[in-house]
């Protein structure tokens, strides 16, 4: 593990980063670019927190989340990796894969143009979790918008098949509220109803717990808050479907950490490769999962 005071020593601060440790001494590494601040997780990689100038911050952490090792946190945005969900064949290893559970190495800090930029690698893995010869690399971009890109790299001789997500949660007024669009005509699986197929009507809207895998999605989609005054618009690329995730009252009591009354402050819209989004990679192949986030008035 990068302590913070290695990470001092490795990248001197400067008005753009510093570093701070969780109150369970996680390393935490804050990016900022003019009066816009990011904090990042080097457990996990995981971004905590994006407050655009004069916004509240656009991402949702639980009051009640876990910053221990071997625990997700919950908020921000978690990586799922290499598979999204329960492991395809073997119920015994951990739901969304294992890399929100590691700590990462942070191998670049710099800017680039008028944005803050990190970049974190993954090499190495418990071969009982996961068998293919993968590397993974994430890359954070901070300014008047946030760019998060999950990079894999196939180092094997054989083809590997890869399903992930960047599981983001972001802060809204209410749940009830809130719309979302974007999706409208796009089929989903619903998860909340025995993963039946379904097609999207209209703006999505919330009155309980609400559990979708979007296919063929090819456009922006957007966060109305009329509450917070904002629109948060999310654009990706090497993705065609998304998750809509809100666990509503019983779900919430049963998962433990997402504090009283969390899930009517945050919805998850992840950009993803899941189910049929899935991708293989030949021998040598790299793979670019993109998210682009940005407040809107």
């Amino acid at each position: 593990m990068q302590s913070a005071d290695n990470l001092r020593q490795l990248f001197p601060e400067s008005p753009h980063w510093h570093f701070s440790e969780s109150r369970t001494g996680f390393p935490l590494l804050h990016l900022i670019d003019g009066n816009t601040q990011a904090t990042v997780s080097v457990y996990g990689a995981q971004l905590l927190s994006y407050c655009p100038a004069a916004q509240e911050d656009v991402l949702w952490l639980s009051d009640d989340a876990r910053f221990q090792q071997g625990k997700s946190i919950r908020g921000g945005i978690p990586l799922c990796w290499p598979w999204f969900g329960p492991h395809p064949n073997d119920s015994d290893k951990p739901a969304h894969g294992f890399v929100r559970n590691r700590y990462w190495q942070l191998t670049a800090l710099t800017r680039v143009g008028d944005a803050s930029l990190a970049r974190f690698r993954l090499s190495e893995f418990d071969q009982t979790l996961y068998q293919p010869k993968l590397s993974l690399e994430l890359e954070i971009s901070v300014g008047d918008s946030l760019k998060v890109q999950l990079t894999t790299t196939n180092n094997s001789q054989e083809s590997a098949t890869v399903s992930s997500a960047l599981h983001s949660y972001f802060a809204i007024s209410d749940i009830g509220d809130i719309q979302i669009t974007g999706l409208e005509d796009k089929p989903f699986r619903d998860a909340v109803n025995n993963n039946s197929t379904c097609l999207q009507r209209g703006p999505i809207r919330f009155s309980g717990e609400l559990d979708r895998v979007y296919q063929n999605v090819d456009a922006e989609i957007c966060i109305h808050d009329p509450g917070l005054e904002r629109v948060i618009s999310i654009s990706g690329t090497g993705s065609q479907s998304a998750v809509v995730w809100n666990p509503w009252v019983e779900k919430s009591l049963r998962l433990g950490d997402m504090g009283k009354d969390g899930y009517r402050n945050m919805v998850c819209v992840e950009t993803a490769n899941a189910d049929q989004d899935a991708r293989t990679l030949k021998p040598g192949a790299t793979h670019h999962l993109v998210a682009c986030i940005q407040v809107k008035p």
